[in-house]
């Protein structure tokens, strides 16, 4: 046994030792992990220990399995207009926050890696529904490939860091473990890769803004990341800009809601359609029945960048908030 354990190991040890569940006991050996020395006489301990760990993954996964042979990982984006996954390291405030954007209810703690699974749940903002996922920490020595496929499935990434911790090496690792699974931000330089990189869009949310008497810890941070990050001060305990991050959100995707209209009749305002910015009456007809894709004629739009009722060809870019009426 290797020497200078520290007592939280033996602690940790014996509830690892007394689980019988395999995910609970892949939930100490990791905190088991996090808690052994880096050093030489621990190598092959956390070697170990990580072979388990992977083992006792590929067994919970295989037990919690549903009938159709989907994962915990396995999220349907259920109807949403965009998937925003939330990433980062362990006790970040990930689960809080998923909590005040959504009406889902992870397990908060301040214990590491609380967070064995994601959990989906949808913000309504700005009639976008918005699908939130809660994930798993980046920072452990053992990721799942399943969590991996589920962070490429993310229409936006927010990576959210501790202000009160080390944000700065919580982003910057976060952002190598992407890299590292071919997971990159629009702005970064992609080098050359064997398969396709993932290019999707991404935010930083600055969580534990919780007072103005920490707002210049912020400021600093700020100062040192924004020419190349959008990073968004947020507080999941009090609340605070949340509406922000949605906002900033809805930018990043760059949606626009889109209304129609029937010939003669007032137009309906109570579901927009939710397209791409850039999107035209083409794409708007396909959205809305194929035979208006196949057969359309003409379409007219009430919009800011249009006359009245104008009417228009199938290339029409359309703008936030237009009304189309289409002709067959």
């Amino acid at each position: 046994m290797p020497a200078n354990l520290p007592p939280e190991y033996f602690r940790v040890e014996r509830l690892y030792k007394e689980a019988s569940d395999p995910q609970e006991k892949a939930k100490y050996l990791e905190e088991l992990i996090s808690v052994i020395p880096k050093h030489k006489g621990t190598d092959k301990l956390r070697a170990d220990f990580r072979s388990k760990l992977a083992k006792l993954k590929t067994a919970a996964m295989a037990a919690k399995k549903t009938a159709k042979h989907f994962s915990d990982f396995h999220i349907e984006k259920e109807g949403a207009d965009a998937r925003i996954v939330l990433c980062g390291a362990s006790n970040t405030g990930k689960s809080s926050l998923l909590r005040k954007l959504t009406h889902a209810e992870p397990e908060v703690s301040d214990i590491p890696f609380t967070t064995w699974a994601p959990l989906p749940g949808t913000a309504l903002f700005e009639e976008y529904h918005l699908q939130f996922v809660d994930t798993p920490p980046l920072d452990r020595e053992y990721i799942e490939p399943e969590l991996i496929d589920l962070l490429r499935t993310a229409d936006l990434l927010v990576i959210v860091v501790d202000l009160l911790g080390n944000p700065i090496e919580q982003f910057q690792n976060a952002l190598e473990t992407l890299n590292r699974s071919r997971i990159f931000a629009p702005t970064q330089a992609v080098p050359e890769l064997e398969k396709k990189p993932f290019i999707i869009p991404m935010l930083i949310a600055v969580n534990k803004d919780d007072n103005s008497e920490i707002d210049k810890d912020y400021e600093t941070l700020d100062e040192l990341l924004h020419e190349e990050w959008e990073l968004i001060p947020v507080s999941a305990m009090e609340g605070l800009n949340i509406n922000k991050l949605l906002k900033a959100s809805v930018s990043v995707l760059k949606l626009i809601r889109v209304y129609s209209k029937m010939p003669g009749k007032p137009a309906d305002m109570n579901k927009p359609f939710i397209l791409k910015e850039g999107s035209t009456i083409n794409d708007f007809a396909a959205r809305v029945h194929k035979d208006f894709y196949e057969h359309l004629k003409f379409a007219k739009v009430w919009g800011t960048n249009v006359f009245s009722g104008q009417s228009v060809s199938r290339d029409h870019k359309l703008d936030d908030l237009d009304v189309v009426e289409l002709h067959l």
